[in-house]
């Protein structure tokens, strides 16, 4: 019997060996820190799809706002903070994105400002803030707009701080960085082309978007108009229509631009106004289909088909 309850033992200590491992980790210590996967961590959607274009096989990445409604306004537990204080590389959005690193300690070794490269061209949000300097008394600052990545020439150089900061922490790596970089920005290059030409043969409709968060998609494109703030998944209401209808005498709207597939009935009462609905994904959030290059491309696609049926007299 002894023989077979210490084969029992073995076996048992093997199977908790095994649930215990974390299979998720970058490599074993064992391996050296030069030749071991990069622990990246990244604080949204477009920076997980761009580092995980760039990096590949040669990172181990983390998103951990990734469940959060809205990334930008998630609120870090004890345990994320220190999990990323671990991290070899954490890449930040900027523009005011991560309103939570306020509120945690995190090396600035750590920290990548994706959004440097391009700080003369940061649109303002319209919104303003007021805070206080101490015996300064208050002052007011106007807000940053954050969605930089829907100037897809803002993306490609998103992209390319990302290139640069694995590049800096694995140069070893250089060449496959490079490479994996060069096809990302040629994808993102030509549907910047393709949405730029959306404008260049053809003036576009007159367009409302239903939330301000389209302001780099704007400016980039040509794509100018007024900005309400309606959810897609709230009803219209009186106000709401009223507010439309003077839009739609006044500045003659026939297209709404929604950040997700408004309720079948608000699109319905838009349509008997005369107003076209499309949707065009922040991308903020994991798209529930596709990447974002498809997403962006189904976008592309579905403004193209709009537009030959909205524009003229």
């Amino acid at each position: 019997m002894k023989p077979f309850l210490l084969l029992l033992t073995l076996i048992a200590g093997v199977l908790l060996g095994c649930k215990g491992e974390d299979k998720s980790s970058p490599d074993s210590a064992s391996t050296p820190k030069s030749e071991q996967k990069l622990l990246v961590y990244v604080s949204n959607y477009p920076l997980y799809y761009f580092a995980e274009r760039i990096g590949g096989t040669q990172i181990v990445l983390r998103y951990p706002m990734k469940s959060a409604p809205d990334p930008a306004t998630w609120t870090p537990v004890a345990d994320s903070v220190a999990a990323m204080q671990g991290a070899d590389l954490i890449l930040l959005n900027g523009a005011t994105y991560e309103s939570w690193l306020m509120n945690v300690s995190l090396p600035d070794s750590l920290l990548v400002d994706t959004s440097t490269g391009y700080a003369t061209r940061l649109l303002p949000s319209g919104e303003t803030f007021t805070h206080s300097h101490g015996e300064d008394g208050a002052h007011s600052h106007e807000g940053v707009a954050w969605a930089t990545w829907l100037d897809l020439s803002l993306a490609i150089q998103q992209a390319e701080a990302v290139k640069k900061a694995l590049i800096k922490r694995r140069p070893q790596q250089r060449g496959y960085f490079e490479g994996r970089y060069r096809e990302l920005a040629a994808e993102l290059k030509t549907l910047d082309t393709d949405f730029r030409k959306l404008t260049a043969a053809q003036t576009p409709p007159s367009l409302v978007y239903a939330h301000p968060i389209f302001a780099y998609f704007q400016n980039a494109y040509a794509l100018k108009g007024p900005s309400l703030n309606w959810e897609p998944e709230t009803p219209l209401n009186h106000d709401m229509l009223h507010e439309i209808d003077h839009l739609k005498k006044e500045k003659g709207i026939r297209v709404m631009v929604w950040a997700r597939s408004p309720l079948k009935a608000s699109s319905d009462e838009l349509a008997q106004r005369g107003i076209q609905s499309v949707v065009v994904q922040p991308l903020q959030n994991t798209p529930e289909s596709g990447d974002f290059i498809l997403q962006m491309q189904e976008a592309l696609k579905a403004l193209q088909s709009l537009f030959k049926t909205t524009t003229g007299p």
